[in-house]
């Protein structure tokens, strides 16, 4: 019996550091997003471009996406443009190696069309040869990684800010949006620590103001509150201004 706990407890503990391994960055990303850091997320990226340098394997690879797509995502909040510019191109790099790897290809090519997206949002004149691009990719996306909540987070802010001459849909991004929170809620470590569950239900919220469904949108914000009470954008921002 005291053999039995002995090991009982040296697994505890190894199990404890490989959590610990697999969640700094996770809650890392989590406090970029919600206090909106970019210093923050640089330094992410700084480490995970080093743990990539010291061992150049796929993981390594897309975590290092993860964390570039992160910090990308954040620009859009105050238009910075140059710091974008400093690191869209080294991401779309490794999206290509990801994919040419066939490690994570349908996550890669949802994260390759929000790249996409986001040029277009800085330079609209860009989209006249990336949205073909941008569309293609989450299509098929949505194909190969059919459960992937982080795929239909994308396809949704694609149909939401794409114009709807263009293809652009806020009912098929309400649907998208609503899969993705599924998707999220469906595993309870995805919803704990993560940027991408509390943003996929910001943007749900933001759906449904726009489709005119004012209580879903409220309810919404109030759950993505429970989840993060000091998430300010929420908070101070989206909840105040449909409470009024």
């Amino acid at each position: 019996m005291k053999t039995l706990s002995t090991i009982t407890l040296l697994l505890i503990l190894i199990s404890s550091n490989v959590l610990f391994a697999q969640t700094e960055s996770d809650k890392m990303a989590y406090m970029a997003y919600i206090s909106n850091n970019k210093s923050l997320w640089k330094q992410l990226v700084s480490k995970e471009q080093a743990a990539y340098n010291k061992s150049k394997t796929n993981e390594n690879l897309y975590n290092l996406l993860l964390a570039q797509h992160g910090l990308l995502n954040s620009t859009m909040a105050d238009q910075d443009e140059d710091l974008f510019d400093a690191y869209f191109k080294k991401a779309k790099d490794n999206i290509e190696e990801l994919i040419e790897a066939g490690h994570e290809v349908g996550n890669s090519k949802a994260m390759l069309s929000a790249i996409y997206g986001w040029e277009m949002g800085y330079s609209s004149y860009k989209g006249m040869f990336l949205g073909g691009k941008s569309s293609s990719n989450i299509e098929e996306a949505t194909k190969m990684a059919p459960d992937e909540p982080l795929v239909w987070q994308v396809y949704g802010s694609s149909k939401f800010f794409t114009p709807s001459m263009f293809g652009g849909d806020t009912k098929e991004a309400q649907t998208a949006y609503e899969k993705s929170v599924s998707l999220y809620e469906q595993n309870e470590s995805q919803t704990t620590s993560n940027w991408r569950y509390l943003d996929a239900l910001v943007w749900l919220g933001q759906v449904y103001e726009k489709n005119g469904e004012k209580a879903k949108a409220k309810s919404t914000y109030e759950k993505a509150l429970k989840v993060e009470p000091d998430f300010g954008w929420v908070k101070f921002a989206l909840l105040p201004a449909i409470n009024k």
